[in-house]
Parts: C-alpha cells; structure tokens; sequence
C-alpha cells in the first residue's frame, strides 16, 4: 500500500472531519489514509473513496485529479470552452482565470462540468466581487465539489461502477504521486 504523499493529512480521522465536521470529536484518530481507502473500496463505496480522495487532496490537487478523472472518462469534453478554461486556470492558477471558470456559460450546460467550474471557483481566493473585501469560501467546499461533479458525471457513463472505479484508480495515483 503506498504513501500517500500528496496530502498534507496523515490521518483519516482528518479526513473525516472535513467530509462532515460535526460527527468529528466523536472519531478522534482512525489511522493511516491509504489503510482508510482501501477499506472504503474492499467494502464497494467507491463514492466514499472518491470524497475521501477528493478531501485528502490539497484544493488545487484535488482539481487536477478531477479535471483529469473528467476528460479520461469521456464525461467532459476536451475541446469544450469551460473545460479548455479549467486547464488554463491548471497551467496558471491566478485569480483572474479562477474568475473567468467561473463565469463560462458553457459550464452550466452540463452538470459535472458546473460543478468542476465552481469547484475551480470555490478553491481559494475571494468568493466576492474583486472590487469589495474579500470573502473566503469554507475550506471543504471544493473538495464536496469536485466530488459530486465526478460522482455525477459516472452516472451518465455507460458503465457507471467501472467509470467509478477508474475515478478512484486516478485518485489512488494523484494521492500517491504516482
């Protein structure tokens, strides 16, 4: 079982209280992350395995992982305006770029490309206007995001269960740096 060294959390427990924070001090420590994983997939939650990947991951990580889990599955396409924005905000994540995601009207054509969009959006920066103070999205909220676009977009694969299951091999690798 490899390292997961991509991710600044070394265990689960922390995980945990990011997917849901309320149910945390009752856990307290649960032991390595790559030992949780495996346990989420032996037992076929693989939507658990992909929140759970998607919460150990740095945001920015956490994005290229969906990004890339995305285009490998055929649920977005490459050649698509929001998804050609997705990967300029990856090659420069500046602050403009993370707007201009955003704001793609293409995104909100198809569900799991909106909620990478605003998963891209919602992964640090100001949440408001650039001309008012800055406000900050919660911390969890790109990960929940990039999740849900994974999550959904495997349902309109055509096998769903092997789209799953590819998603998750993608975030094995991106979590171990592989």
């Amino acid at each position: 079982m490899a390292n997961w060294t991509r991710s600044t959390l070394t265990d689960a427990g922390q995980v945990l209280a990011l997917i849901e924070p309320r149910a945390a001090a009752a856990r307290g420590a649960l032991g390595p992350l790559a030992e949780w994983h495996a346990r989420l997939v032996a037992a076929g939650d693989l939507n658990g395995a992909i929140e759970f990947i998607a919460h150990a991951l740095p945001r920015y990580e956490c994005i290229a992982w969906a990004t890339r889990a995305a285009l490998a599955t055929g649920m977005v396409n490459r050649t698509d305006p929001a998804v050609i924005a997705v990967l300029q905000w990856l090659d420069d994540p500046c602050d403009e770029l993370r707007r201009t995601v955003a704001e793609s009207p293409e995104a909100s054509e198809q569900e799991p490309l909106a909620l990478l969009c605003q998963a891209v959006f919602l992964s640090g920066g100001s949440i408001a206007s650039a001309d008012l103070a800055p406000v900050h999205a919660p911390a969890d909220v790109c990960a929940k995001l990039a999740a849900a676009a994974l999550m959904v977009g495997a349902q309109d694969c055509t096998d769903p269960q092997a789209t799953l299951r590819q998603i998750v091999e993608l975030g094995e690798a991106a979590v171990t740096g592989n």
